[in-house]
């Protein structure tokens, strides 16, 4: 009973989170996401018009009812019918050009992706941990922008380009289990891979403050210990005078 109640509550955790998700995309056509949240009137026309059955609605939440595409149940096939339904403009009426979308962006995770396995070590491991060899580029077979979005390096290896629209046929097909080899990283949600400079760099000095523990914990003051240091804040003194300058006035 307990074991039952705990798996009710982490599937409850999961589908009340209103953060970005892997593998969660809106629809072809969405605008951004708080534009959406505000034009989106969960009247389900994208639901009913889709011909794949891409498109399924959000649980508990503040999103709940909104449609999302999970990609590793159903990718989005790029028909674009639900763009043209849309009473609202959640979803962009003018978009027909299925290279133009822009759901997210795939991911390729070579540790276990088998063209990149088989490529770096010729062998693959199975269920049975016995040594296989094989190529699979699953993803670059199904991909509906192939030689576009996802390319074949030197024949052998997928290699996802900035033309990926992000529509998950490749995680719905992928065969590696429990974990998928390629992932959607949803518009919107940020990419350290894909990070600037700057945000990369502050990300190490906080992985690195992290792992340092208890000492740089110890620094940072709380309750009454910050209370005391902000009482010892003077401001009495003197001040820097404040000069108006009027070089530009001739009187």
């Amino acid at each position: 009973m307990i074991k039952l109640l705990k798996e009710a509550l982490e599937y409850l955790r999961q589908g009340t989170s209103d953060d970005y998700k892997v593998n969660r995309m809106r629809p072809p056509g969405a605008v951004d996401e708080r534009r959406f949240m505000a034009l989106c009137i969960r009247c389900n026309r994208c639901l009913e018009v889709c011909p794949y059955h891409s498109i399924v609605r959000a649980g508990f939440g503040t999103k709940i009812g909104t449609p999302y595409v999970y990609s590793e149940s159903k990718g989005c096939y790029l028909c674009m019918a639900c763009c043209r339904l849309c009473p609202t403009g959640a979803l962009d009426r003018a978009l027909n050009n299925p290279e133009h979308v822009r759901m997210g962006k795939a991911k390729i995770d070579p540790r276990i992706c088998y063209s990149h396995l088989f490529l770096e070590h010729d062998v693959l491991p199975d269920e049975s941990l016995t040594k296989i060899g094989a190529l699979c580029n699953t993803c670059y077979n199904v991909c509906p922008l192939k030689d576009a979005a996802i390319l074949l390096k030197d024949n052998l290896y997928p290699v996802v380009t900035d033309a990926c629209v992000g529509c998950g046929i490749c995680v719905e097909r992928c065969p590696t289990r429990p974990t998928r080899a390629i992932h959607v990283i949803p518009t919107g949600m940020g990419r350290v891979d894909e990070a600037g400079f700057y945000f990369r760099k502050a990300q190490s000095h906080f992985e690195k403050s992290r792992s340092s523990g208890g000492q740089q914990a110890d620094q940072t003051l709380s309750g009454e210990k910050l209370l005391d240091q902000k009482f010892k804040i003077d401001a009495s003194g003197k001040q820097p005078t404040f000069e108006f300058l009027m070089k530009s006035l001739h009187l």
